[in-house]
């Protein structure tokens, strides 16, 4: 198998196995309702795979350096079938909170294998020349996966039923899961590398957050993941039902995984367009304060939208901006750091997505229903451009290097 062919491979499971995180996005805040569950814990259960990863991610960081990345990402995606199936038995269950929790739970645990483990991948099999347009096509098939999910999600729940919808999820995870244990690279040359640097584990971490380029990343990464991953995705149905904003007769769960399709869309044809710019550019970071102004003018549109052509205008902004600040920040990771930590810092670079992807499902939810949420995507609109100065940083010192 070619890089080429391996590398679509890689993004075919990372794809699939994404599907289950974004199927139940769409059904929680509705059945939540309708099972009497709080708000609050609604917003906890949707942020309890990221709090696992949390605690995980730097676990997996050290098993990909160490082992390759072939058996942990098709261990994670078993973990993600039966935190899948947890959400079925919830349905049914007389402690529907506690399943949802537990399924969250275990399925951010194999997610965090998962996620670290194919970009891990791609930044192995990928040379300097390639690496924008591999990263690309992995990360968008990751940013794809997520919202396929609330597609799915959103319209199997309408059409079939709720559990239907867990179910689909439960079975792509396991197909994904035999997938890799095929295709995805078993990295023997790092495996015996690490074991021969093991003692020196602690000063790999140290190498890792020393590195001001990556600190930066990691704090952009994060507030970028706390506004679309967090705040937008964990509200988008509930939004969608108080505006009326429906479309072709579906209900609000299925309106809004349409919605979030236009997003979907527009993210994943920046990303894959920025890859093919990077991997001709010598500049990684021409494109991040564009993208930024983006996304931040994205929310502000859809805060103060009112009808569906500006809610749509909206997406298309966040979207693209997403894409564009994703990708060129992923690129300059693996410059950056050495391959012999790349699951460490990618460990890290996923940990900076969950923090600001587990507080944005509470603070969003909580915020939209006291102000709004209209003034709610306003506001992170204007947090967004908070990362102005660290993003004109990362340029500036590229250009000092080149110099």
């Amino acid at each position: 198998m070619t890089r080429t062919q391996r590398s679509w491979a890689i993004a075919a499971i990372a794809f699939t196995g994404g599907v289950g995180g974004g199927v139940v996005f769409p059904i929680l805040p509705m059945v939540g309702v309708q099972l009497r569950i709080s708000g609050a814990m609604i917003g906890l259960i949707l942020s309890a795979n990221r709090i696992a990863r949390l605690l995980f991610n730097p676990a997996t960081g050290s098993l990909l350096d160490r082992f390759g990345a072939r058996w942990p990402v098709a261990a994670g995606l078993l973990l993600e079938t039966i935190g899948s199936g947890a959400y079925a038995i919830a349905l049914s269950a007389d402690r529907p909170a506690l399943w949802f929790l537990l399924g969250r739970i275990i399925w951010g645990l194999g997610s965090s294998l998962l996620l670290v483990g194919v970009l891990a991948a791609i930044m192995s099999i990928s040379e300097d020349a390639s690496r924008g347009g591999m990263t690309a096509r992995v990360r968008t098939a990751i940013s794809l996966g997520f919202p396929g999910g609330l597609v799915i999600g959103g319209l199997v729940a309408d059409l079939v039923s709720d559990n239907a919808a867990f179910l689909v999820a439960t079975g792509l995870s396991l197909a994904a899961a035999a997938g890799a244990a095929c295709v995805m690279p078993d990295q023997a040359e790092r495996r015996r590398s690490a074991r021969a640097t093991g003692a020196s584990r602690w000063a790999a971490w140290s190498e890792v957050l020393s590195l001001g380029t990556l600190r930066i990343i990691f704090a952009a990464n994060a507030l970028l993941f706390f506004a679309v991953s967090g705040v937008l995705l964990a509200t988008v149905a509930l939004a969608v039902d108080a505006r009326h904003l429906l479309l072709f007769g579906l209900g609000a769960q299925g309106s809004a995984g349409l919605l979030m399709a236009v997003l979907m869309g527009a993210r994943a044809s920046s990303s894959l367009a920025c890859g093919r710019y990077l991997d001709r550019s010598t500049s990684r970071t021409r494109l991040l304060l564009p993208a930024m102004a983006g996304v931040a003018s994205g929310f502000v549109i859809l805060g103060l939208a009112t009808n569906l052509t500006l809610a749509i205008i909206g997406l298309l902004l966040i979207g693209a901006g997403a894409g564009g600040l994703t990708i060129p920040m992923l690129t300059l990771l693996g410059d950056v750091a050495p391959a012999r930590i790349h699951g460490r810092a990618l460990s890290v670079y996923q940990w900076s997505s969950d923090l600001g992807g587990a507080l944005g499902p509470i603070l969003g939810l909580m915020c939209g229903r006291w102000v709004g949420y209209g003034p709610s995507y306003v506001a992170v609109g204007v947090l967004i451009v908070v990362m102005t100065l660290p993003l004109r940083h990362l340029a500036v010192d590229e250009q000092r290097r080149n110099d």
